[in-house]
């Protein structure tokens, strides 16, 4: 017999240890049918004895999925690792962050699945070395010349701190966020850089119910401009800036909207009257002054 299990109220956040409250539960049964559906991976191990997946979001901004036990293992990621948004050589967020590397300097990825970000920093005169514990994808990193250690972050012993830390859509899927940025310092020179990118809390992908993988077990935080500051609080790092990436993917930005905001009735007006092809001519226009999926922070390491 399946036990029923309340969600509490409030749990510990694992950013601030503060209690946050519950603001949203989403029936487990959903998700693990989505998953199934759209990736044709089962996730029903994962909520045994869990009919409910609690949302809590501390004062700080960051949203967190509860239990904790969610989190997804390397079964998950093998099975999605062929998924072709996993594969894209040329992200934002590589490109954008590839200005704060300069020959020279010892740079090490966190989640550096084949080596991709890495390969340019190889290629501006860096150093690269990468954390990754997916064997084929760090085997293929390995290929590139990349110094690879398949194991966490934690287990990590560097020869000599290193001069950048990046970390690229690697933090949302942890369930103790600050234990991970402390161990991303732990092996930061003083006064070196640290990159984090993340999935955009503050752009339209909170609003879409069915991006399943926005979900436990395939995440487990949800970061913004906000929570993304407040780690400087809780650490010794200082906020240099914050990247946002402009909107690319302006069909699914525009289906968000309209499944949002227009009821039957006014959904068939607006395609009568022709202001979906109008709204998909100002997205293509103005793209980008519209937020996109993905937020970059970037933090320098006190010196003392």
């Amino acid at each position: 017999m399946t036990q029923t299990v309340h969600l509490p109220k409030f749990v510990k956040s694992p950013l601030t240890g503060r209690d946050a409250p519950l603001t949203l539960s989403i029936p487990s049964s959903r998700i693990v049918g989505a998953y199934k559906e759209k990736f044709g991976y089962d996730a029903a191990s994962y909520f045994i004895d869990v009919p409910e997946v609690g949302v809590y979001r501390c004062d700080t901004g960051f949203g967190f999925y509860y239990p904790f036990s969610l989190v997804g293992d390397e079964s998950l990621y093998r099975s999605l690792f062929t998924l072709e948004w996993k594969h894209q050589e040329d992200r934002w967020e590589h490109e954008t962050a590839l200005p704060y590397i300069r020959s020279g300097d010892k740079v090490l990825d966190v989640g550096c699945s084949e080596g991709y970000f890495l390969a340019k920093a190889q290629n501006k005169g860096a150093a690269a070395f990468g954390i990754e514990l997916n064997k084929k994808a760090a085997a293929i990193a390995k290929e590139k010349g990349i110094h690879v250690h398949e194991g966490l972050l934690q287990q990590h012993q560097p020869i000599a701190l290193y001069d950048v830390v990046t970390s690229f859509q690697v933090l949302e899927h942890v369930a103790e966020p600050l234990a991970f940025i402390q161990e991303c310092i732990r092996v930061l020179r003083p006064g070196g850089t640290l990159v984090i990118g993340v999935p955009n809390d503050d752009s339209f992908i909170s609003l879409d119910p069915d991006n399943i993988l926005n979900q436990p077990p395939h995440h487990m935080g949800l970061w913004n401009r906000k929570s993304l500051t407040a780690l400087a609080t809780f650490t010794n790092l200082d906020i240099k800036c914050f990247e946002t990436e402009p909107l690319v993917d302006a069909d699914w930005y525009q289906a968000v909207m309209e499944n949002r905001y227009l009821g039957r009735w006014q959904r068939r007006l607006y395609y009568r009257l022709g202001f979906a092809k109008m709204f998909a001519r100002y997205l293509q226009e103005n793209a980008n002054t519209i937020a996109g999926c993905a937020i970059l922070a970037v933090f320098q390491k006190r010196s003392a």
